[in-house]
């Protein structure tokens, strides 16, 4: 069956039909890969745009693996609120500054926070315990990235470790007026 792929506009023999598998007979592309083309194109691609995005994605994927960011930190009494607790808006500051630090490594541009999305505090975040802050990028777009931060406790002298908070940051890379640019170029 004849095909215009969705990117180049070049016209190609499609023998599977399907967006997800169209020329992968004779192309390895990687889960991610695959989940990227479901997501940002409306049908199959042609074998030269299949290599050419599943480079890309590779290059995308190493970025991400090089860009995770950890940070231990001691939770201290100045830190904490009334209940002997990590204050909320800490633990923000803290995952924002994960976040940014994790989208700067990825991009290698400058980063602004433009959101936090849902962030889930599950656990209180007692005084007197370690904290492991834990920056991923999860989506990038053309823009902006989303990042993801997970926030484990860990008891000074114990080692029992869990999971207290977790949310995601978006950031857009902008240039020296400050104007959205290009995260990866």
């Amino acid at each position: 069956m004849n095909k215009t792929c969705t990117k180049c506009q070049q016209t190609f023999v499609c023998q599977v039909d399907d967006i997800a598998a169209c020329q992968c007979n004779q192309i390895q592309l990687s889960t991610a890969a695959l989940k990227h083309i479901k997501e940002q194109f409306e049908d199959c691609l042609c074998a030269d745009c299949l290599v050419d995005f599943s480079k890309k994605t590779m290059e995308i994927e190493e970025r991400i693996e090089h860009s995770i960011t950890k940070i231990f930190k001691a939770v201290f009494p100045n830190t904490t609120n009334h209940y002997d607790t990590l204050f909320g808006g800490t633990a923000l500051q803290m995952m924002d500054e994960v976040a940014f630090i994790c989208a700067t490594r990825f991009s290698r541009k400058r980063m602004v926070t433009v959101s936090s999305d849902r962030v889930d505090f599950k656990h209180p975040i007692p005084a007197g315990t370690l904290v492991e802050l834990i920056a991923k990028v999860i989506k990038v777009g053309t823009k902006s990235l989303k990042i993801q931060v997970d926030i484990f406790i860990e008891e000074m002298y114990e080692d029992a470790r869990k999971k207290a908070i977790t949310g995601t940051f978006t950031f857009v890379a902008i240039d020296e007026n400050k104007n959205p640019i290009e995260v990866l170029s």
